[in-house]
């Protein structure tokens, strides 16, 4: 009893979560009152040493939040940077060992699975809910697990998790409509070749993108395509040309428009009694126009209604740079209206996930609309909640329209709008997405550098 109560009492005295990233601390801390529960238990206790350590570089890194907290709020703030670096910093340097523990649950729960422990599983599943979230495989093993026992179905954390996975395997399932959709052309081909058409397939899908070549009579013709509904600027590299001979300029640049499939070039086979010759080919792309042509005089409309805070502006400091530059976040809460900020038709849209946190790997997981405007620019919104888009692929749309709501998804240290507007830019043989200049309408005038931490409001219809 005398050791419980000292791991209970020395779980309490944590540190408040700093102002700055709350939304982040937030989440670490709510872990905090999972793990003090886990620890409680027998089995689970063995790993109080990792616990009470990982909580331990938690409570030092916000130590150097509230810091941050005090230095923005004083009159100097000539340190802020700094703890600002030092804290994102800190913050970053908890993601292996969060990881860590998280593997060591996940761990405790296959081997309550392997050796059958029920009151250890029922445990563990009730109290770590929210890591079991983040574990895909392992959920399908408990809820498999479950299903050949009916007690077990009437928990109400299983039925819980089995609602979760059947909204899981639809959205997934049209996550594979595209991928779906390409293996069946590749059995077309197959078939194709079966009855001596001898259609290739050269390269494979490469996002929304594909190259492909078919034979005729000994030449080899490439066509592209673009599966998008927005121009996308592609370059085709075929090299180890050996047995062939082209008359177009290599590599192959071109623009596509969207939806469009062209026929780029052709290689000529040398000696037609030769069956085929060798080369390599490859596929590079770039949202976006090359030939796009940013109407710098545009007046944007702000994404939102009444105020809202900026918290990174253009040339920021944490990843508003280089080909980012003129991106924009506005910290705005989860469930926040989001409006077209200029008039075009909706390109892409994303918005299946869930997921959010500063690793790298998360990137994948935000939700976002594309807006192609009329200079061809692209207007990107990132990071919205799950399944609130309002808008169809392919619809036009006109400024001011509702387009989303507001979420955290993706890479993000809190919920935020990510606004930026793109074009494709050429890097040497190949193109990337480069922001432009933008300017806004606000309650105060024309805005053309929105500042950190000013609030900019709307103007009144």
């Amino acid at each position: 009893m005398k050791l419980l109560f000292f791991t209970l009492f020395c779980f309490s005295l944590w540190a408040q979560v700093p102002l700055a990233f709350a939304h982040l601390g937030k989440e670490i801390e709510a872990e905090r009152s999972i793990y003090r529960a886990l620890l409680v238990h027998e089995k689970f206790s063995v790993n109080k040493v990792e616990v009470d350590g990982y909580f331990h570089q938690v409570d030092l890194a916000f130590e150097i939040g509230e810091a941050l907290d005090k230095e923005v709020q004083s009159l100097e703030g000539d340190k802020e940077e700094e703890l600002h670096l030092s804290y994102l910093a800190a913050l970053r340097s908890l993601e292996k060992p969060r990881e860590d523990l998280e593997k060591l649950f996940y761990k405790e729960v296959s081997l309550s699975l392997e050796n059958k422990q029920e009151e250890y599983f029922f445990f563990l599943i009730e109290k770590g809910r929210t890591f079991l979230d983040k574990n895909s495989k392992l959920k399908n093993e408990v809820l498999r697990y479950s299903k050949k026992m009916k007690k077990l179905q009437k928990n109400e954390t299983i039925k819980a998790l089995q609602a979760e996975k059947e909204l899981d395997d639809r959205s997934y399932a049209f996550m594979q409509k595209m991928q779906d959709e390409y293996k069946a052309y590749q059995e077309v081909l197959r078939k194709a070749q079966a009855l001596k058409l001898r259609q290739l397939l050269v390269a494979k899908k490469e996002g929304g993108v594909i190259v492909y070549a078919q034979e005729n009579r000994g030449d080899i013709d490439f066509y592209i395509e673009n599966l998008f509904e927005m121009h996308v600027s592609s370059t085709l590299f075929i090299k180890d040309i050996q047995g062939y001979e082209t008359k177009t300029n290599l590599p192959y640049k071109t623009v596509l428009k969207g939806k469009q499939k062209l026929k780029a070039l052709t290689l000529y086979n040398m000696d037609k009694k030769k069956h085929v010759g060798n080369f390599r080919s490859h596929i590079s792309w770039s949202k976006g126009s090359i030939d796009a042509k940013p109407d710098l005089d545009f007046i944007y409309a702000l994404p939102f209604h009444e105020s809202q805070k900026v918290s990174q502006g253009f040339n920021g400091n944490t990843s508003h740079k280089g080909n980012a530059a003129y991106a924009v976040d506005f910290a705005m809460d989860i469930g926040t209206p989001v409006y077209a900020a200029r008039s075009g038709t909706v390109v892409e849209v994303v918005q299946r996930h869930n997921r959010h946190g500063m690793g790298r790997k998360m990137r994948q997981y935000a939700n976002y609309v594309i807006i192609e405007h009329s200079d061809k620019t692209l207007g990107r919104y990132f990071h919205l909640k799950q399944n609130s888009v309002k808008v169809k692929l392919a619809q036009k749309i006109k400024k001011g329209d509702i387009l989303a709501l507001s979420g955290n998804t993706g890479r993000t240290s809190g919920p935020h709008l990510h606004f930026v507007v793109t074009k494709a830019e050429a890097l040497r043989d190949a193109y990337r997405s480069m922001s432009v200049p933008i300017k806004f309408l606000c309650s105060e005038g024309i805005l053309e550098n929105p500042i950190k931490g000013n609030y900019y409001c709307t103007v009144s219809k």
